[in-house]
């Protein structure tokens, strides 16, 4: 066999295999689950207070119920899943959980577990811009330096926009 042949079979074999961890063997293969008892944050709320067509404000987060062993929290963006709109979102995230988007996207605020107050208060500066395919705010903890996505909680991004008058 030529070796450019080999070269393209072997292209083929690497690009089906990542296909196949990505959508087959999904998130358990990139991003581990969290062993044992684990909780992720109990509540997330945002308020905008950018009056322009970017975001800023408050994300605030209720704490584990138990936050032992917990590293941080992390709040990030969120993609929608499945068709559009967010009637069909819930339970089709990572690890047969609430996450969303998370593999595709970038954090957008965290917390040490013993910073931020209680309820955990984060600011996202005014003037943030919201990347385009980005509906949520995804939010959960990591154990360990492992991301814990089957317990993560999310909220649609709200853009409060003043119009004049």
């Amino acid at each position: 066999m030529r070796w450019w042949a080999k070269g393209l079979i072997g292209v083929g074999v690497i690009a089906v295999a990542g296909y196949g961890v990505i959508k087959i063997g999904g998130p358990d293969l990139i991003y581990p689950k969290v062993d044992g008892v684990n909780y992720g944050p109990s509540s997330i709320s945002f308020t905008d207070t950018d009056p322009g067509e970017t975001i800023g404000g408050t994300v605030t987060l209720g704490r584990a119920v138990d936050e032992t062993g917990v590293d941080m929290y992390m709040v990030h963006w969120g993609l929608e899943v499945g068709e559009p709109g967010v009637q069909d979102d819930a339970g089709n995230g990572d690890h047969d959980g609430d996450c969303k988007g998370f593999r595709d996207t970038g954090h957008v605020v965290m917390s040490m577990v013993d910073q931020g107050g209680t309820p955990i208060t984060m600011e996202i500066p005014k003037g943030t811009e919201v990347p385009e395919d980005a509906v949520y705010f995804v939010a959960h903890t990591i154990y360990g330096g492992i991301h814990n996505l089957a317990k993560c909680i999310q909220i649609p991004i709200e853009n409060v926009v003043e119009t004049g008058s």
